[in-house]
């Protein structure tokens, strides 16, 4: 076979490929437009609903960065739901908030500052509601270390409120999440604070004077009396005066 021959079959079965070709397009060529069409589509959607998704979540944390106030954090929180690190954060944030206000008034007497800081909230309020707020933390399905941080939050919590059997079984349990996530220095607080506890809750003793030393005090009264001079008496002292007034007689 020469090479024109050869060039002839090779027309030839290209001219086979491109016949059939056009006979395949013929047949399936709308269904696979269509098919490459919903690609391209999905592949765009694709694209703008991440965009989407990761401008909404730069939005998120702004403003997050931007609440200041616990019930501000709470409502992020509300709002972000979907998103466990934000919301996690947001409601640690906003009891810390509701902790700080707490101590900053007499919890004990209920002082009128929170007149102030936060009207009609007294220091009792403020610490139910950091305490809930921990809570949700705390039991929801969050990660190992915003769990331990809610835990020292409650364990705060009772402290604050006097209860130490409290604290010490939240410290416990902070020590066991710490642990778990390998947050050597939350242990070593967990640690310091447990061992603390006995002595948080013992009572202050002062000191009180002896009763000896009240006795060794003398009295000013006898004192003064000690040193007062006696007065001289009447007679006597007409007696020291005639003596010295009378002149010697001369024929003694």
């Amino acid at each position: 076979m020469d090479a024109k021959e050869r060039h002839e079959l090779k027309d030839n079965d290209l001219a086979e490929f491109l016949q059939n070709i056009g006979e395949f397009w013929g047949k399936h060529g709308n269904s696979i437009s269509v098919v490459i069409l919903v690609v391209v589509a999905a592949w765009v959607g694709m694209r703008l609903y991440t965009n989407m998704q990761a401008t909404q979540h730069e939005n998120a944390w702004a403003d997050l960065s931007s609440t200041s106030t616990p019930a501000g954090f709470r409502e992020r929180a509300s709002e972000h739901a979907d998103d466990p690190a934000l919301s996690a954060l947001a409601l640690l944030r906003g009891a810390d908030l509701y902790l700080q206000q707490a101590i900053s008034l007499d919890y004990e007497t209920g002082s009128s500052e929170s007149e102030t800081t936060n009207p009609g909230m007294s220091a009792d309020d403020s610490l139910n509601h950091a305490e809930k707020m921990y809570r949700q933390v705390l039991d929801g399905d969050y990660d190992l270390v915003f769990r331990a941080n809610a835990a020292v939050g409650l364990a705060n919590v009772a402290e604050t409120r006097g209860d130490f059997q409290t604290a010490k079984e939240h410290w416990t349990l902070v020590e066991q999440l710490a642990t778990q996530a390998n947050l050597p220095v939350m242990i070593a607080l967990a640690e310091t604070r447990l061992d603390m506890i006995d002595e948080l809750q013992r009572p202050i003793v002062f000191a009180t004077e002896q009763a000896d030393t009240q006795s060794s005090i003398s009295d000013p009264g006898a004192s003064e009396a000690a040193v007062e001079p006696t007065p001289s008496s009447p007679n006597t002292e007409s007696e020291t005066n005639s003596t010295s007034a009378t002149p010697a007689d001369p024929g003694s």
